[in-house]
């Protein structure tokens, strides 16, 4: 969807739809995340932060491929985050575990591609012995 074509309507509609969704997780959901192990503001910070990464960059193709993405990148986001605080040396990302989802969300469309690429090269160095 080109530029152009998104009208100040829609923009307030998601924007208004993401803090809306946002507040009422934070203060309603608390026992599904807590079962998986990523807090409620965590999860919808990093689905602010999809909805506003493909707000600025949208995908081409359909509608179900913009919101597997959009799944897929708030889950991967999340999970991300939480991760993070965990490593030893970067603990005090726990405390801002939220912004980092958001950022990482954001992101994820200009990031993932660039892992997978580096990862599968560095695969192919690792295990073909190629440079």
């Amino acid at each position: 969807m080109p530029y152009a074509s998104v009208s100040l309507s829609t923009i307030q509609t998601l924007a208004g739809t993401t803090v809306a969704s946002t507040a009422a997780g934070l203060l309603t959901w608390g026992g599904p995340f807590e079962a998986v192990g990523i807090a409620p503001a965590i999860l919808f910070m990093a689905l602010a932060g999809t909805a506003a990464g493909l707000l600025f960059q949208p995908p081409g193709g359909s509608r179900l491929r913009l919101f597997a993405l959009a799944f897929v990148y708030t889950a991967v986001s999340a999970a991300l985050a939480v991760v993070l605080g965990e490593i030893p040396g970067l603990t005090y990302l726990r405390k801002v575990a939220p912004a980092t989802a958001l950022l990482l969300a954001f992101f994820a469309q200009t990031l993932i591609p660039v892992i997978r690429d580096a990862l599968a090269a560095r695969a192919r160095r690792s295990i073909g012995g190629s440079p």
